[in-house]
């Protein structure tokens, strides 16, 4: 009984371990060249998020200002 059970464990380790490599074999072949592009450690996309945040935070100081010498 106790040898029927270790088979079967082995059996389900077995089949997980083939279901786990299936797995990653179709990622990786469904993956593009670009999925790893906009990687957030990246220093172009560093860069771009930069620029967009400060013309953001400039855009609001700005209409901030027009609205506070409007009045």
């Amino acid at each position: 009984m106790y040898n029927d059970d270790m088979n079967e464990k082995k059996k389900e380790l077995e089949i997980n371990k083939q279901h786990r490599e299936d797995y990653e074999k179709l990622m990786q072949e469904s993956s593009t060249k670009l999925d790893g592009y906009w990687d957030k450690n990246n220093p172009f996309v560093k860069i771009v998020l930069f620029l967009l945040g400060a013309l953001i935070v400039a855009g609001v100081g700005y209409y901030i200002y027009l609205f506070l010498n409007s009045r």
